[in-house]
C-alpha cells in the first residue's frame, strides 16, 4: 500500500510537472540558463547599446515571466540576475538596490519563497558601492526576516585552484547561516572598495626583499592576488606584463600575492615585479577566502578598480597614470 501511494504520488508531482504551469517553469528554467550562460562569457569589457538593450531585454522578459505567472522563486532569480547586470556589470548600484528591494516586497506576501539571496545580493551590491554601513543595515533586515534560519555549518575547500569553497566559520554555533557569512563577508569587502583606503602591509617577497606597500606611494599600484592554474588570471597575465614593461617607467607598479598553501616554484613563473608567497596581514582584514582577486590603487593608496582584466585594466591604469 505504501508502494502504492508513493507511485500515485509521484505519478501525480509528473503530471503536474507535464501540464502548463510545468511548462511555464521548464520554459523559464531555459531562458533564465540562457541568460545566465550569455552574462558569464561576457564577463567585464565594452558593449554596444545595442548589446546592452539585448542584455536588458533579455533580464526584463525574465523578471515579466515570473511577475505574470506570480512565482515568488522565479522573481528571485531572475531578480538576482538583474541586479548582476547593473551592479556587477555596468556599476549602477543604485539601480540594483531598487530593484532589489522591490522585488523583497513583492515575494514578502508571497507563501514558500526563500527570499535569503535577495538580501545576500543587495548586501554584495553594497559592497561593490563601498558602503559597509548599507552592508550593516541589510544583515539587520535579513535577521529580523522570516528567511533568517540560522543553523550549525562547517566550512571545507578553496585549498588550490579548481576547488570551491565553502564559505563558513570554524566552529560555527546555532546562531550561524551561510547567507549571513557571506554577508559578513560583502561587509568585510565593502572596506577596500574603490575610494576606500587600501590596507598597509609590510611584506616579505620570494627573493628575501621586504616591501611596504605605504613605501609604494605616489605609484599607481596593481595588488594581485593569484594561485596557478585559475584561468581567468593566466588569461589575464600576458596583459598585465604588457602593463608593466610599458608603464612601469611612467610610475606602474605590480605586486602579485599567491593564495596556494604550498606556494613553492613560483620563480619558474619569471615575473618582473614583486612576487609574495602569501600575505594574511591582508588578506584576513579584505575578507580573501581563497578566491583571485585584484586591486589598483592610485598614489595615495586609494583603491581605483578591483577585478579589473583586460581592456578595463588597461584603461584605468593609463587614465591613472594620466596617459
Amino acid at each position: 500500500m505504501r508502494k502504492m501511494l508513493m507511485s500515485l504520488v509521484c505519478g501525480t508531482m509528473l503530471a503536474a510537472g507535464t501540464g502548463a504551469l510545468g511548462q511555464d517553469v521548464s520554459a523559464f528554467d531555459a531562458k533564465h540558463n540562457a541568460v545566465l550562460s550569455r552574462l558569464q562569457s561576457m564577463g567585464h569589457g565594452y558593449y554596444s547599446e545595442k548589446e546592452w538593450a539585448e542584455i536588458d531585454q533579455s533580464v526584463a522578459e525574465l523578471v515579466s515571466d515570473a511577475v505574470r505567472r506570480n512565482d515568488g522563486n522565479a522573481l528571485v532569480k531572475a531578480t538576482v540576475i538583474q541586479a548582476m547586470v547593473l551592479s556587477d556589470m555596468r556599476r549602477r548600484h543604485a539601480e540594483a538596490v531598487q530593484v532589489l528591494a522591490s522585488a523583497r516586497k513583492k515575494v514578502a506576501k508571497m507563501a514558500g519563497v526563500d527570499a535569503s539571496q535577495l538580501y545576500v545580493k543587495e548586501a554584495e551590491v553594497q559592497a561593490e558601492a563601498g558602503d559597509a554601513a548599507a552592508v550593516s543595515s541589510v544583515i539587520r533586515e535579513y535577521k529580523a526576516s522570516k528567511y533568517y534560519d540560522p543553523k550549525p555549518y562547517a566550512w571545507s575547500g578553496g585549498t588550490g585552484p579548481g576547488d570551491p569553497l565553502m564559505l563558513a566559520r570554524p566552529g560555527a554555533t546555532g546562531g550561524d547561516s551561510l547567507p549571513l557569512t557571506v554577508m559578513e563577508k560583502a561587509q568585510v569587502r565593502a572596506r577596500s572598495a574603490p575610494g576606500v583606503s587600501f590596507p598597509d602591509a609590510t611584506l616579505t617577497d620570494i627573493a628575501g626583499n621586504r616591501i611596504s606597500l605605504s613605501s609604494l606611494r605616489g605609484k599607481v599600484v596593481l595588488v594581485d592576488f593569484f594561485a596557478r592554474g585559475w584561468k581567468i588570471w593566466e588569461e589575464g597575465l600576458p596583459q598585465t606584463i604588457d602593463l608593466w614593461n610599458r608603464y612601469h617607467s611612467a610610475g606602474f607598479e605590480v605586486v602579485s600575492i599567491c593564495l596556494e598553501p604550498n606556494a613553492t616554484g613560483l620563480e619558474a613563473l619569471g615575473l618582473p615585479w614583486s612576487v609574495v608567497a602569501g600575505a594574511p596581514a591582508l588578506t584576513r582584514p579584505l575578507g580573501i577566502f581563497g578566491e583571485t582577486t585584484s586591486y589598483l590603487l592610485d598614489g595615495n593608496g586609494m583603491v581605483i578598480a578591483r577585478d579589473q582584466r583586460g581592456q578595463d585594466l588597461s584603461f584605468a591604469v593609463r587614465r591613472a597614470l594620466g596617459k
